[in-house]
Formats: structure tokens, C-alpha cells, sequence
């Protein structure tokens, strides 16, 4: 038979026999008389497994060296180490299904656990990942997380951060200088055993909790340098 005719029988592109060929998976058959290469069903066979072996997870290389000997201790090697690869991948992918599951149900699609923790609104999103990507080796991170999730507390900050949003010009130094010392006492509690930050690493902070605030807000943010 042609390539053509190959191809059609094995449900691939004529273009997918030669590159079977260029791969050396695929032996090429020997041309006849008239120029054309004269396929057998034993390169159907072949064309069909390989196509199988790739499907099941084999790269081509391999699923062409199983397909030309089934039988050898190589062919049960590359299918053991197939198995492991496949078998992590599910192991990954079901670790991301269950992260998946998690950020659903916490209503924080696209954030880290500890980045959703140290969001309270839309326009904290930025400054709790960049945060949460400069912390995410420090052991204590996640302790934090667990202790700003908690609803009690929680609770607390959203009170606080409505407070903080109700800042403006008109907002005297008295309120400023309270809210200033509990926001303080809250930084101390909750993140007395983190590192400092670089001054590189503060400024960022910096550029991202001022981006969207007045003037007041500012002057307060500066306060708990």
C-alpha cells in the first residue's frame, strides 16, 4: 500500500507518517520500481501501537522502541517509568483540584491561602500577594494566615478597615493617633516574629497600600514605619 493509503487505514495525516519516519519509529519501507514506498500491514500494526503507547503516556521515542520489541526488559522499564510520571502527574493535579476546592469555598479564586488572609478588600489584593510571595518561606506565614482567618478577629479587621476607609481631610489628629496605635498593637501581635523587610521590599509594599488612598491615609500608613 502507499502512504496514502497508510495514513487513511491508520487514521493519521500522511504528515504524521514521515515524521514517524524522521524519528526513526517508523521504519521506512524500501521504494519499488516505479519510486513509491510499498507499506505492509506490519507498518500498520506498528503506525496503530504507536499511536496507542503515546495515548497511554509514552513520549514517541519510547512508545517506538516498545512497539519494535514488546518482549525486552527495556520495553518493561520505559513502561515502570511511564507509569511513575503518569502517576505524579495525578498526584499533582489532584493536589491542585483540592487547592482549587479550597480557594472556592474561601471565596479567594487565584490567591494563595495566605494572600486571601491578608486581603480584606478588592484593593488589598496587590499589596497580599506581593506579601505573601516575600513571606511564603518563613515558617511563620502560615501561622499568621491561620490566626487572620479566624472570625473573631477577622471580624475585628474589617471594623478596623472601615475605619481606615472613612478617613479623609476632614479626620482630626486625635483620630489619626488612635487608630495609629491600634493598628500598631494589631502589627506587633500578629507579626512580631516575621523578618523585617528590605527597604527595597518596603518600598514596594509602600507603592502598592498608597496607590489608591487620600492624603490622610498616607500620613496614617507612614505612621507605622
Amino acid at each position: 500500500m502507499r502512504i496514502g493509503e497508510l495514513a487513511e487505514l491508520a487514521g493519521v495525516t500522511i504528515r504524521t507518517i514521515r515524521y514517524y519516519h524522521q524519528a526513526r519509529v517508523l521504519p521506512e519501507p524500501p521504494r519499488r520500481s516505479n519510486g513509491y514506498r510499498d507499506y505492509t500491514v506490519d507498518h500498520l500494526v506498528a503506525v496503530l501501537r504507536i499511536n496507542q503507547l503515546t495515548s497511554s503516556g509514552l513520549s514517541l521515542a519510547q512508545a517506538g522502541a516498545v512497539a519494535a520489541d514488546s518482549a525486552s526488559a527495556t520495553t518493561d522499564e520505559a513502561l515502570d517509568e511511564v507509569d511513575r510520571a503518569l502517576a505524579a502527574r495525578i498526584a499533582a493535579l489532584t493536589e491542585q483540584r483540592e487547592r482549587l476546592a479550597r480557594a472556592r469555598a474561601g471565596h479567594h479564586v487565584g490567591l494563595s491561602r495566605v494572600a486571601a488572609a491578608l486581603s480584606l478588600t478588592s484593593t488589598d489584593v496587590p499589596t497580599a500577594i506581593l506579601l505573601a510571595h516575600l513571606y511564603k518561606d518563613h515558617p511563620q506565614i502560615d501561622l499568621l494566615a491561620d490566626a487572620l482567618l479566624e472570625p473573631k478577629l477577622r471580624s475585628a479587621l474589617v471594623s478596623t478597615q472601615e475605619r481606615f476607609d472613612a478617613i479623609d481631610e476632614t479626620s482630626t489628629d486625635s483620630e489619626l493617633e488612635e487608630l495609629t496605635l491600634w493598628v500598631r498593637s494589631l502589627l506587633t501581635e500578629f507579626t512580631g516574629d516575621l523578618p523585617p523587610l528590605t527597604e527595597e521590599q518596603s518600598q514596594l509594599i509602600l507603592n502598592l497600600v498608597e496607590r489608591d488612598l487620600n492624603d490622610r491615609q498616607k500620613e496614617l500608613v507612614r505612621r507605622q514605619e
